[in-house]
């Protein structure tokens, strides 16, 4: 690979998977448990929480860590994961009982029991998929020795379907709980790219994936790629193409999108660097970027989440968060204090009850739509 294609992935993944940044501020009315039984610390750096019910959630973050609370974050406790990777995304059926969560070197792991106990699953997701042969992962033992991929991101459909995506265009569907699995190394075409530039559009760093049920699914990555199957996964077409607006010169500057989310069929979201947030109300048949209309949030947004009201969500790096009411303009945020920490995940499970996670311990919840949030620090 050139050495363009090698700085923007090493940036993108950095900025997804390593997140450093400094200290995050607290809510004054915060309710704190005894010293000696908090689970939270500073040196936590969370990225992802499944919100079961509007007092349970879960959280997995850096170190294997997993944390759960019954009460709407008065207290924790810490659940095992017999593990020290890295966990980078988790999800649930409907119901809360079975789970997965996938993360660091092709870990994935599941629960059948509301997420007491977790297993791992002896699955080999390779970075390349030629090292699932056994004699190509001998020949190259020595010089290029084959490794596991870094996933980034699962979406339980189901107790049977369920789908994760990571690190240069890596691809799994389990249709049967997870028990087997079929994975791929997405690959697409790119139309009006010269060709002395394809080899950076090879393998895309693909960062989240969203299914709205079986057949109906979205994937978002580096280079602004958005793909979009109606099949299960069977085949994907691409549809970044209309955010080429007139801020945007090259495909090569479409900006890598790191989450996506949908309330229903037509009404999504799309965040990314650069402050980046696209939106579609057509089911992605047409996106389109939108203002976050503060002027120095110019640092990533991780995650994105739109409201069962219509509100859309966007939080980031640095403290960033902006707030659009249904059919409104974004504008910045209020968490009720000042946060200097990357926040990488927002999620609600009503109009009510949510949660915003991420580095330096940074746990937050609201349960009166997001005008009030709660700091819960260990």
């Amino acid at each position: 690979m050139g050495m363009m294609r090698v700085g923007y992935r090493t940036c993108a993944v950095a900025l997804a998977a390593v997140i450093l940044t400094s200290t995050a501020g607290c809510h004054g009315d915060a309710n704190w448990e005894p010293l000696t039984e908090q689970k939270i610390y500073v040196s936590d750096k969370f990225f992802d929480v499944a919100v079961l019910d509007p007092k349970r959630a879960m959280i997995v973050g850096y170190g294997g860590k997993i944390i759960e609370t019954t009460d709407g974050g008065f207290s924790w406790k810490q659940v095992s994961s017999g593990t020290d990777q890295s966990l980078y995304s988790i999800d649930f059926t409907d119901d809360g009982q079975t789970g997965f969560i996938v993360g660091e070197a092709g870990l994935i792991m599941k629960t059948s029991d509301g997420g007491a106990t977790w297993q791992k699953l002896d699955v080999n997701v390779w970075l390349d998929t030629e090292c699932n042969d056994p004699e190509e992962r001998r020949f190259r033992e020595i010089d290029d020795p084959c490794q596991f991929a870094y996933l980034f991101a699962v979406s339980v459909i189901d107790e049977n379907n369920i789908a994760f995506i990571g690190d240069k265009s890596i691809y799994g569907r389990s249709r049967d709980g997870g028990k087997t699995w079929e994975i791929e190394t997405l690959k697409f075409e790119q139309p009006g790219v010269a060709e002395d530039m394809l080899l950076a559009f090879e393998d895309p760093v693909l960062y989240d994936v969203e299914y709205l049920d079986v057949n109906n699914g979205y994937i978002v990555g580096e280079f602004g790629k958005i793909y979009h199957t109606t099949d299960g996964g069977e085949s994907w077409e691409q549809q970044q193409e209309s955010l080429m607006d007139e801020t945007i010169f090259d495909v090569l500057d479409l900006p890598t999108l790191f989450d996506v989310e949908f309330n229903g069929p037509d009404n999504g979201i799309a965040v990314g660097l650069d402050g980046r947030i696209a939106v579609t109300t057509d089911g992605g048949k047409d996106w389109n970027f939108v203002p976050n209309n503060v002027d120095d949030f110019i640092d990533p947004f991780y995650a994105g989440t739109i409201k069962d009201d219509g509100t859309l969500w966007a939080v980031g790096a640095s403290g960033q968060v902006v707030i659009a009411e249904s059919g409104g303009d974004f504008g910045r945020g209020n968490l009720g204090s000042a946060v200097n920490s990357w926040m990488r995940r927002v999620r609600f499970i009503d109009n009510q009850n949510g949660w915003i996670i991420g580095g330096f311990g940074l746990v937050m919840s609201t349960d009166d739509g997001g005008k009030t949030w709660y700091r819960r620090i260990g």
